[in-house]
């Protein structure tokens, strides 16, 4: 009785690793997806405030003198009215 408790310990163990293992396996995969999503994110953040920064400093120097230039208030009309 003894041999058998020992032998179905043994093949539960090994089978409650095997998972583990399997699962940290996937979890590499999935840690290496996300670390390449958050690269990919993070130079687009980069490359968009540098096109912040230029354009602030466009501003201050007296870019366009503050004049709003009139077709750009109107393009989000435009495509909204579309939409509908």
């Amino acid at each position: 009785m003894e041999a058998i408790t020992v032998a179905l310990v043994t093949a539960v163990g090994g089978i409650i690793v095997a998972a583990i293992h399997s699962f940290r396996k996937e979890n590499h995969k999935d840690h290496a997806a996300v670390m390449n999503a958050i690269d990919r994110v993070s130079n687009t953040v980069e490359r968009v405030e540098g096109k912040v920064e230029s354009h602030i400093q466009w501003h201050a120097q007296g870019g366009n003198s503050g004049a709003v230039i009139r077709a750009n208030k109107n393009r989000g009309r435009k495509k909204a009215e579309r939409s509908k």
